[in-house]
């Protein structure tokens, strides 16, 4: 893949990325200098026989190696598909996913989604809401009975414009979502009926025997029109289909993706 010729065609890097070649450009500009730390300190780290400049060399540049992680996550092809894209094995694509992953989360929990504390006017104008995914039985998963199958969940916390402002560690999927946003310690103004017991304004619920007045119908709807920005958003980072396939990665690893995919996202929003 020749990333110089793509940045030239800004349509095409986008649909295929998902982001502006003007933004890669700038993300590549602040990662590059983390991913040459990284590799220093493993050229002088303790324990390696080898003399430093040996092993096996880097067949990509940096920028080829970001846009590599960037079309996995894009398109989560197996690793045998994006190597031949690539011109490398899949061994090789194994390795560089593993060094860059981390920096690229880093980068993304630190500046993209930085998590601090919220003044009470701007809670006022959050709304919080879950998302579940379908995984391999693992370690980190667990049965939904909502999706019948194994899952995993994490919630994210979304201003009125769609900024995505906190995102929570990712939990086994049969945890409550009143548990999961008790445990955050985040503060929101709006969610759904998942929500029942915390202090977030939520729907009027319907029954057999007590059916919703037209005043709670009203509030309803209008409730609704709100909180319908987190789905949006949802929407949007299941575009990339790493967060909307079955995940087939180590679990471990999988709330670096899920940081990775809303930092992009966010970068987008700016």
């Amino acid at each position: 893949m020749n990333i110089r010729k793509l940045l030239a065609r800004p349509k095409v890097f986008n649909r295929v990325f998902d982001i502006s070649p003007q933004l890669f450009i700038q993300l590549s500009q602040e990662l590059k200098p983390k991913w040459q730390e990284a590799a220093q300190r493993r050229k002088k780290g303790e324990g390696r026989e080898r003399a430093e400049g040996g092993g096996r060399k880097l067949v990509l540049s940096f920028e080829e190696a970001l846009a590599m992680h960037l079309l996995y996550i894009r398109a989560y092809a197996p690793y045998v598909f994006i190597g031949t894209i690539f011109r490398i094995d899949d061994a090789t694509v194994t390795r560089y996913f593993q060094r860059l992953r981390p920096i690229v989360a880093s980068k993304m929990k630190k500046i993209i989604i930085e998590q601090i504390p919220i003044s009470q006017e701007e809670i006022l104008d959050l709304i919080a809401d879950a998302t579940e995914q379908e995984t391999e039985r693992r370690k980190g998963s667990g049965y939904s009975g909502k999706k019948k199958r194994q899952t995993v969940k994490t919630q994210i916390v979304v201003d009125v414009q769609g900024r995505i402002k906190h995102i929570s560690q990712s939990m086994p999927g049969n945890m409550h979502d009143k548990k999961l946003y008790d445990q955050t310690g985040v503060k929101a103004d709006l969610g759904d009926l998942g929500y029942l017991g915390t202090n977030m304004r939520l729907p009027f619920k319907s029954s057999k025997l007590c059916k919703l007045t037209k005043k709670q119908k009203k509030y309803n709807l209008a409730h609704s029109r709100r909180r319908i920005v987190v789905e949006h958003v949802f929407a949007h980072l299941k575009q990339f289909k790493i967060l909307a396939n079955r995940f087939r990665n180590n679990l471990a690893y999988y709330n670096d993706i899920f940081m990775t995919v809303a930092g992009l996202y966010n970068m987008r929003r700016v």
